[in-house]
């Protein structure tokens, strides 16, 4: 089994959007705790909001840091989302690779990886694996 990951700078970017978010959110809450209500808006919503938000970027850096982008394991290449995709490697037509995606196209599905969300060392194992199964490109060159 070969993991493809994530870019460290994404996981960090979503751990730094979390600890954000959660922080102007406590701040927030503890303002309208301060000052009382407000006229127009609740602030204590609004930070309540904020930190849902945070809670939500932690979840999310947690999912992508354990199950990271791709799987191949057995012949298949699984896209861990949270609807997990998957495509057998040997029912694969062609790759058609444009603006920083793959496309991996056989007869009843199609997979799209974004190669700019990878670690360059796993993207270049990627293509690795997928020269190994004589994948052509759209235009008919390995």
């Amino acid at each position: 089994m070969t993991k493809i990951n994530y870019s460290k700078e994404r996981l960090r970017s979503n751990l730094r959007m979390g600890i954000v978010f959660s922080a102007i959110g406590t701040m927030l809450v503890l303002l309208s705790l301060v000052t009382g209500n407000w006229i127009y808006i609740s602030v204590q919503s609004v930070g309540i909001g904020q930190i849902g938000a945070g809670i939500f970027m932690f979840m999310i850096y947690y999912f992508e840091s354990r199950k990271q982008y791709l799987t191949l394991k057995n012949g298949e290449l699984i896209k861990n989302t949270l609807f997990s995709k998957k495509i057998k490697l040997n029912q694969i037509k062609y790759i058609r690779e444009f603006a920083g995606d793959l496309t991996l196209i056989s007869e009843k599905n199609k997979l799209v990886i974004d190669t700019q969300i990878m670690d360059l060392n796993s993207l270049v194992e990627l293509k690795n694996e997928l020269k190994n199964y004589n994948l052509k490109n759209k235009n008919g060159v390995h």
